[in-house]
């Protein structure tokens, strides 16, 4: 008994990393997180993604928004799939703000709690070697 009620609370945290695992070797991860999708920082966050869907798309980069009850893709407003593990599970400390960067290997690039420019984020894919051998394949 007491493993099934393990296995049933594993379940949220199973399903996201299922979520996440689709995505690795294919995509880039941006994880938003924040307490609520009316935070400030997280607001100010993906207005630094808005007008960018070319660069996103051509740096292989998904964004998430993760709150402590869901979660959802995109920088609008899209459905949201209801999941409380998913925030305990990227943000423990329980942080009003983080945003983490995700690499096409699934390893965890560049975290931080205050809002990064555009820029910054698509400097930092740019300088990985993945990126770097995508460029020269394309060029």
């Amino acid at each position: 008994m007491k493993t099934l009620i393990l296995l049933l609370t594993m379940l949220p945290i199973v399903s996201f990393s299922q979520d996440l695992d689709k995505h690795r070797w294919e995509d880039r991860l941006i994880l938003v997180l924040a307490d609520s999708y009316k935070n400030p920082k997280l607001v100010k966050q993906l207005k630094q993604f808005k007008n960018k869907s070319k660069s996103l798309e051509d740096r292989k980069l998904i964004v998430y928004q993760i709150t402590p009850n869901s979660y959802q893709t995109g920088i609008d407003k899209n459905t949201s799939t209801k999941s409380n593990a998913v925030y305990k599970v990227y943000n423990p400390s329980n942080e009003d703000f983080k945003i983490i960067l995700i690499g096409l290997d699934g390893s965890i690039k560049l975290k931080s709690n205050k809002v990064l420019l555009s820029t910054q984020i698509f400097d930092q894919i740019d300088q990985m070697p993945m990126r770097r051998q995508e460029l020269r394949i394309k060029n």
